[in-house]
């Protein structure tokens, strides 16, 4: 393997560094307190915090105002969703690093000088993403880092199992969770930044894609712990909402068609339509025709949407400087990702069956 092209972005003094963090917010006045709360109590203090929020019909905005005077607050003119909402924030605002934050979060004193130290070490990184805990058990995994597949979705190695990790140095990964990425603001606007059309799902995925294509490096950092809600604490498993479902669909879709060098993509549609054959007859079986429209629809979305996806793909392949090939240690092979995500189907499952997490399911 040749070694990986520099992107040639200049380092940072750490006198010089401008951070900001910011909290995107839909109706999530029951978990803002705690979670910028929690950023007041940081090890690291010198970054501005942002509410954006997505027109909250809740007490979101007020209690912000009232709580927590320090916090800068940018209102939208409606729920823009998260790709669209978080790119006019890269657009926007001039800073070296932006962290993105869920707001059903709280987050560990040393989490953010953890991702900003790791950031800081190597011009490279554009992003660092943090060890995620469920709030609801915080011995399981949420987040660890995660690699691409050959259909377009990440897949996150040990999500539901128990966290055996005790810290232990960064090191390289596909991508990192938009629950807590600290991203290198030069490295978003070069590579195009997130596509407002995504709303929810698999933007993280798309974008630390096109990062490793441009020849950055995403980095996950295990001392940076966050612990997450999941969902604003409303628990989501694997095809069980119609919205996310649909969200999810479409938007792999996309990954895969702008992503993918020719030939992975051809392999990947064959392996995507299988996929979602054994789906559609599941959720047949299942009746449950919110499902299967869903998908349906998420076809339909992603081919209305193929002229300009394959505007977006012509602008990525010839931008960028690292191959498919190069890039097989974070696309593992179909039968490792199958089994993957057969196992998180079995914790999903468990899960749902009994409300408690299994941790470890083989």
């Amino acid at each position: 393997m040749r070694p990986i092209p520099s992107p040639g972005l200049a380092p940072h003094t750490s006198a010089d560094v401008k951070l900001a963090v910011v909290v995107l917010n839909f109706n999530g006045a029951t978990f803002l307190g705690a979670c910028l709360g929690s950023l007041t109590q940081s090890s690291y203090k010198d970054f501005d915090t942002y509410l954006v929020d997505n027109r909250s019909r809740d007490a979101s905005v007020d209690m912000v105002r009232r709580t927590f005077p320090g916090v800068k607050i940018i209102v939208n003119e409606g729920n823009l969703g998260f790709a669209a909402a978080y790119d006019r924030v890269f657009r926007a605002l001039a800073y070296d690093y932006i962290v993105l934050l869920n707001n059903d979060t709280v987050v560990d004193e040393d989490w953010l000088w953890s991702l900003l130290e790791t950031a800081e070490a190597s011009p490279r990184t554009a992003a660092c993403t943090s060890r995620v805990l469920l709030m609801e058990d915080q011995r399981i995994l949420d987040h660890a880092g995660g690699v691409f597949s050959v259909i377009g979705s990440g897949l996150e190695f040990g999500k539901w199992s128990h966290d055996l990790c005790s810290g232990g140095e960064p090191f390289e990964v596909g991508f990192g969770t938009g629950c807590s990425l600290l991203v290198r603001r030069e490295a978003y606007l070069k590579v195009g930044g997130f596509d407002p059309c995504y709303g929810f799902y698999h933007e993280d995925v798309d974008l630390c894609w096109k990062f490793r294509m441009f020849g950055f490096s995403v980095m996950y950092v295990p001392e940076s712990i966050v612990y997450h809600h999941v969902g604003g604490g409303c628990y989501q498993g694997i095809d069980e909402s119609p919205s996310r479902t649909y969200f999810c669909q479409k938007n792999r879709l996309a990954n895969m068609i702008k992503n993918l060098e020719a030939p992975n993509l051809i392999w990947g549609l064959g392996i995507s339509a299988g996929y979602d054959a054994l789906r559609m007859g599941r959720f047949f079986l299942q009746n449950r025709k919110d499902l299967l429209l869903a998908v349906l629809t998420g076809y339909a979305e992603a081919l209305a949407r193929l002229r300009d996806l394959m505007s977006q793909r012509r602008t990525i392949q010839r931008g960028r400087s690292v191959s498919d090939a190069e890039l097989k240690p974070y696309m593992p092979p179909l039968r490792t990702s199958i089994l993957e995500y057969r196992r998180m189907l079995k914790a999903h499952r468990h899960r749902a069956a009994t409300g408690k997490w299994a941790g470890c399911v083989e």
